[in-house]
């Protein structure tokens, strides 16, 4: 098979159970491959060359660890790093340079199983202007990026020695209505149930409420994955799962949400 940066990881284990240990020399940090649902749920989205950010190696790496157990590397398959790197907003470059930041280190939270999207938004919400919001994290956090810049921020990750910082900076420019306002619907669970009583396909069933994060993401995302054309799945969660949400509508997923209290969410989700 021919291989190039853009080549999915979960093709490559596809075709050839060998890429697991392959890739699991390179680095620790990919491990992980040989959990099975967290292989299953995030393999599908992460490319060669994402590895290769993530795990702060060179791709040539890669590229010579799966040549090793047969894979063909197409001709020139890297491309110039210049092109690699994204395009670094100025207004963000400007407002660090001012020394206009306002710092929220989340690890702390993260460390005790809590979600700091609360915080995180909270934050964001008496942001001054012109100033950035400087989020440190140890990994990148690719759903909350596309939630806040939905809501017409630019973004900017920088990576320094294994500690993330992610940055916001509220601009004049409006973003696109997200998607997500389309296709998640907040019902009561009176509505909810209704709506259940009515599905037509089979519904499955899927309790999260006493998993650690990144569990019940993971947990939902990999029973969504396995289910049949048209059925639904009712999910019993403890919160709102706003990381999840843009996930689920960039798969054109629709999701009612029933709030019954603080610890208790029931959410309804359909193709």
């Amino acid at each position: 098979m021919k291989i190039n940066s853009q080549t999915k990881i979960s093709i490559l284990i596809k075709e050839n159970e060998k890429t697991i240990d392959a890739i699991a020399s390179i680095n620790p940090h990919f491990n992980k491959l040989r959990n099975p649902i967290l292989r299953k749920v995030l393999a599908s989205r992460v490319t060669i060359e994402d590895a290769a950010r993530i795990g702060k190696c060179d791709i040539a790496i890669f590229f010579k660890k799966l040549e090793e157990i047969g894979f063909e590397v197409e001709i020139n398959p890297i491309l110039k790093p210049e092109k690699l790197e994204k395009t670094k907003p100025m207004e963000i470059i400007n407002a660090i340079q001012q020394a206009k930041v306002t710092s929220l280190d989340v690890r702390p939270s993260l460390a005790k199983g809590n979600d700091p999207f609360k915080e995180i938004m909270g934050a964001l919400a008496i942001l001054q202007d012109g100033y950035a919001l400087e989020i440190i994290n140890t990994f990148e956090p690719t759903p909350l990026i596309k939630i806040v810049n939905a809501k017409g921020y630019v973004s900017m990750v920088k990576n320094e020695d294994g500690v993330i910082y992610t940055y916001f900076l509220k601009t004049d420019k409006k973003s696109e209505t997200s998607i997500i306002n389309n296709l998640v619907v907040k019902v009561s669970i009176e509505e909810l149930e209704k709506e259940k009583a009515n599905c037509k396909k089979e519904v499955h069933e899927v309790d999260v409420r006493d998993l650690e994060m990144p569990l019940p993401m993971v947990t939902i995302l990999k029973e969504l994955e396995e289910l049949g054309a048209g059925d639904f799945l009712y999910v019993h969660h403890k919160k709102i799962p706003q990381y999840l949400l843009p996930e689920l509508a960039e798969r054109n997923f629709k999701t009612w949400i029933a709030e019954m209290d603080d610890e208790n969410v029931k959410l309804l989700i359909h193709h």
